[in-house]
């Protein structure tokens, strides 16, 4: 199975990324799957409510897709989607890792080649790539590091930890991709210029480009979790520079030296090889 990865921080673009590959005809994108145990749960007791499907179902429950694929997991493994846990990085047994098993159940229900994961975590990116039956190609998403800081800022309140944060991140992204090929993406580049963005990652992949993917608010869309924007039905695209206005100079001086070296060493937008890996993605059948 193949999975594509998107490893960054939260407010970087990352379900903006994710819309947009899901768009192209051979790849479904799932959004942060981490995080599907949650979104399968009871959000409101009182109400017995649930979080809405991003297709526009109440539920994940009544999602047609969601539901085939939780029919799916109970043929392969006697288990329900709510029974394995996501959130589970030890089992390395493709047979009976949560994960594994999901990707397995998605990838026969949609059909597609590509399985993305905007997931975001090092941590999780690491055990993936252990995981035998899953080939998985990373993406290192970087955003401009005062508009990634501000964005958590408005929501979250806070400075400088978010400057660690975010120099942490990186640092463990760059770490764990040092021998492998992946994609860079910066953020900045996707929303200036979707196309030749998008195709700097579809390259590596053997995948072309395909128009309707500038259109990605249009296409049926299955994620979980990810910010508002899975829900919106324009592809408009405004590049967010609210920090420019509203950081003081001594705040941008502060993340300048406080993220130096995550500027220093990020490489621009394109794609990545290592000489122990070779130049090229492996490409194998699901």
């Amino acid at each position: 199975m193949r999975v594509i990865f998107i490893a960054g921080t939260s407010h970087s673009g990352s379900t903006l990324l994710d819309l947009m590959l899901n768009a192209h005809p051979e790849i479904i994108s799932t959004g942060e799957l981490l995080k599907l145990n949650r979104q399968l749960e009871v959000r409101n007791p009182l109400k017995q409510t649930y979080t809405r499907c991003s297709c526009g179902a109440a539920s994940l429950w009544r999602c047609e897709f969601w539901s085939a694929v939780d029919r799916r997991t109970r043929q392969t493994s006697g288990k329900s989607l709510v029974d394995l846990n996501m959130l589970d990085c030890r089992e390395l047994d493709a047979s009976r890792a949560s994960n594994a098993v999901v990707f397995k159940a998605i990838s026969e229900v949609s059909g597609k080649k590509f399985i993305v994961d905007s997931s975001k975590l090092p941590k999780r990116l690491s055990y993936l790539m252990r995981l035998k039956d899953l080939n998985v190609y990373p993406v290192h998403l970087i955003r401009e590091p005062k508009g990634q800081i501000y964005s958590v800022i408005r929501k979250h309140g806070g400075f400088l930890k978010h400057i660690f944060r975010y120099e942490l991140v990186h640092e463990q992204i760059r770490r764990g991709l040092e021998s492998v090929p992946h994609s860079v993406v910066r953020y900045e580049d996707l929303v200036l210029d979707p196309e030749c963005t998008l195709r700097s990652v579809l390259k590596p992949l053997g995948l072309n480009f395909h128009p309707q993917q500038l259109a990605w608010a249009e296409a049926v869309k299955h994620d979980v979790a990810g910010n508002g924007m899975r829900f919106v039905e324009t592809s408009e695209l405004v590049l967010d520079e609210a920090w420019k206005d509203n950081f003081t100079p001594l705040q941008k001086r502060a993340i300048d030296i406080g993220t130096i070296l995550s500027r220093q060493l990020a490489p621009k937008t394109g794609y990545v090889s290592r000489d122990k890996v070779g130049d090229s993605f492996k490409s194998t059948d699901r």
